[in-house]
């Protein structure tokens, strides 16, 4: 009888690590650099969406180029906790954001610290 709810134990935890690997390797973040950028650019789009908000974010390159860097951010239940919603950007804000940015060198990267251009932090919840 031991020897069946042991095994029986066994398996019910294979099983669960089995399931909970995937999305424990969806929420790697080897894809970014460890080294924060600081960006400072214009919103082309926000998309307050799942599984990741993005801020599509045009900044100039080292020539005075506009490059459109998308930034991919939080969920959109944890950023509505914090205030945040559909409304909080729009096309046209000046941003400076800190970022994390892709280990590939391509114009993207995980986002945080999001302020105006003035430097005040963007929090929807102190605009109330």
């Amino acid at each position: 009888m031991k020897t069946r709810c042991l095994t029986s134990f066994s398996a019910a935890a294979v099983l669960l690590i089995a399931l909970t690997a995937p999305a424990l390797a969806h929420h790697s973040t080897a894809i970014y650099s460890e080294s924060p950028i600081e960006l400072r650019g214009t919103v082309v789009e926000w998309k307050f969406t799942n599984p990741h908000c993005i801020i599509r974010l045009e900044v100039p390159n080292d020539k005075g180029q506009p490059v459109v860097w998308s930034l991919e951010g939080g969920n959109t239940a944890g950023l509505f906790r914090q205030g945040w919603t559909p409304a909080t950007l729009k096309a046209g804000d000046k941003l400076v954001i800190s970022v994390r940015p892709l280990r590939s060198g391509a114009p993207g990267g995980n986002y945080g610290n999001v302020r105006w251009a003035d430097g005040k932090p963007v929090n929807p919840k102190s605009d109330q």
